[in-house]
């Protein structure tokens, strides 16, 4: 069962997670799976951290499977691209979990921001308005521009 694959410690979740989006090929289809399940207390923010990073990792499947559709001499560079995809999951994995306080900082971050967005729910307004708009939209100004010259 998904509990008891969960619970059996990181490698577990992650596979699981991996697993699972392999399956429905979309993480946000996993990943908001387990958003009730969490919010009920079925599963602990530490469970379901691993799961959502091989949710991530799973979802390269998809980028893997299109690139393998193309053929002539677009196939390496969409290959080379899917591959990047999922080597940058698995090594930011690997790296989360090969340093330990990095293992917790995502955590202590999703807590901290979950108490203050409880408190002051406006403020999560405010972080999705900056966050995937503003921030975005400057990014895009600056590189229109050409403030920070080619590159």
């Amino acid at each position: 069962t998904l509990h008891r694959a969960i619970g059996q410690g990181p490698i577990a979740g992650i596979l699981a997670g991996t697993l699972i989006t392999i399956l429905v090929q979309s993480s946000s289809t996993t990943t908001s799976l387990m958003v009730p399940l969490a919010g009920a207390g079925v599963f602990s923010l530490a469970q379901v951290y691993p799961f959502t990073l091989g949710a991530n990792i799973g979802t390269c499947i998809t980028a893997l499977l299109a690139a393998t559709a193309v053929s002539g001499a677009a196939a390496v560079p969409a290959l080379e691209i899917a591959m990047v995809h999922f080597l940058f999951n698995v090594a930011g994995v690997i790296v989360i979990y090969g340093v330990p306080f990095l293992c917790r900082l995502p955590i202590l971050g999703a807590e901290t921001l979950a108490n203050v967005a409880t408190e002051r729910k406006y403020l999560v307004f405010i972080y999705i308005i900056t966050v995937f708009f503003l921030l975005p939209g400057l990014l895009l100004g600056i590189t229109a521009s050409g403030i920070l010259g080619a590159g």
